[in-house]
């Protein structure tokens, strides 16, 4: 018996099949033409632990489990980072007690996950802008 939990993730189209394969679906599709899309999968097992590609640009969320919390994610085809996320958004952030402070290893987490994310964005937004071509006299 595994624990299932709901998961979204935006990716590119050519991806697909790669998502698939573990148990993802097209959320809702917005026409062929779209290079980036959504996907969730409403049973994720264990969200997908160990799982999820490294390979291929994408981002997502998770929903909790009964032995793990909401997590957001990214990867950038090089790099994958995850963050726990708290219920209704925003990060988890470790508390170190002895010095009544942020733990560092926590926050380095998030600015990693939040670097990956933002390199995925860049990448995506290229996809969505439309080709510029010459017009023939």
């Amino acid at each position: 018996m595994g624990d299932r939990c709901y998961m979204h993730i935006t990716c590119r189209r050519r991806d697909q099949e790669t998502f698939e394969a573990i148990g993802f679906h097209v959320d809702f599709d917005q026409g062929p033409e779209r290079a980036v899309i959504e996907m969730v999968d409403e049973e994720a097992n264990y969200a997908h632990c160990d799982e999820m590609p490294k390979n291929v640009p994408y981002f997502g969320h998770n929903g909790h489990g009964d032995n793990y919390s909401d997590g957001i994610f990214a990867c950038d085809g090089r790099r994958y980072a995850e963050v726990e996320a708290g219920y209704a958004g925003g990060f988890v952030v470790a508390w170190n007690t002895k010095t009544n402070q942020p733990d560092t290893r926590s926050l380095r987490a998030i600015r990693r996950y939040l670097s990956v994310r933002d390199r995925v964005q860049v990448k995506f937004d290229a996809l969505a802008r439309p080709l510029v071509t010459e017009a023939s006299p």
